[in-house]
């Protein structure tokens, strides 16, 4: 809510105007939810006792599974809601011009070179087909751990896991806003003299699709990177199989941001730094949602103790006299 009413703020101070298409990663989400849907209705249908009643008992709790995995999942729909709310020039609004040279100066000063451009002598049709496979495999990780441990581990890991990702996706989107930029494809653009070629149809089927989905300045943090490692540190913590079996994914497609010239080295560094800072304050603020008092000032006659509720817990709430 506080991304949103920033990205408000922004529109109704500067102005500013974007397409108004839907994100096809909200597809994914919805499709996803709705297949966990389904999972519940048949796992009813399979069991006993049938609610056949048509009490209001009855229908609340048949209807308590549903509406409890739209409210888990709710996240996964707001996350490209909140990216996609920074199309056109909603990253102009700030920060009105693009930061691409400054992003240049810091790889030249930290890594003597542009990487993206010194790695062009390593590009072959079958590194670049690994390399975009691996890039595109971004939307499969990102939903990947976080329905293997909605299904395998507890409802608390989930969402526990969720605040990590949705504090990642607010300071990494707030970063768009703050500095942006277009990226090494287009500000390095007379540099490259070795065009990135693969052959097969379905990977490139792959990439138009990335790049549909694709505001026009999401560079700095790399949020392909930030979202990797977030998801591969969740892994770490439920299945170490599954994080053994993810890395050779996850490694390729942080080297696939700067071999593809989407971004600079130094918005990888940013990523990964971002994303250690929003695992420890989401392991931080987790634990605290849930056990909140709260003091409220209630007439005499009305005080007592209040139950609260926050996240489907409950927290108690001490009245005072009014």
């Amino acid at each position: 809510m506080t991304f949103f009413l920033l990205d408000v703020a922004m529109l109704a101070i500067f102005g500013g105007g974007g397409r108004h298409e839907v994100h096809p990663g909200l597809g994914m989400g919805i499709l996803v939810v709705t297949l966990l849907l389904f999972k519940e209705l048949l796992h009813q249908a399979l069991s006993a006792p049938v609610h056949g009643s048509v009490r209001r008992e009855s229908w609340r709790e048949f209807l308590r599974p549903y509406l409890r995995v739209v409210r888990d999942w709710f996240p996964f729909l707001l996350i490209p809601v909140m990216y996609w709310s920074l199309w056109g020039d909603v990253t102009h609004l700030l920060v009105h011009q693009d930061r691409d040279a400054a992003l240049i100066a810091w790889d030249q000063r930290l890594f003597h070179c542009q990487p993206s451009v010194a790695l062009q002598r390593f590009v072959t049709p079958s590194l670049t087909a690994w390399m975009q496979f691996a890039y595109n495999s971004h939307i499969f990780l990102t939903f990947l751990v976080p329905c293997f441990v909605y299904l395998r581990r507890s409802e608390r890991d989930f969402r526990q896991m969720m605040t990590g990702l949705v504090t990642l996706s607010f300071f990494g989107f707030v970063g768009y806003a703050l500095v942006p930029a277009v990226g090494p494809l287009y500000a390095l653009k007379s540099q490259f003299t070795v065009p990135l070629y693969q052959p097969y149809e379905l990977i490139q089927r792959g990439k138009d699709f990335m790049d549909f989905a694709r505001i026009r300045r999401d560079v700095f943090p790399s949020m392909h990177v930030a979202f990797s490692f977030m998801v591969w540190l969740y892994a770490y913590r439920n299945s170490r199989r599954l994080f053994w079996l993810m890395s050779p994914l996850v490694l390729g497609l942080w080297v696939s941001t700067v071999y593809l010239r989407y971004h600079y080295l130094v918005d990888c560094v940013a990523g990964f730094l971002l994303v250690l800072f929003c695992l420890m304050l989401a392991d931080w603020l987790f634990p605290r949602f849930g056990s909140l008092w709260f003091s409220i000032a209630v007439p005499g006659p009305w005080a007592r103790w209040i139950e609260l509720k926050s996240f489907g817990r409950k927290a108690g709430a001490r009245g005072k006299l009014g």
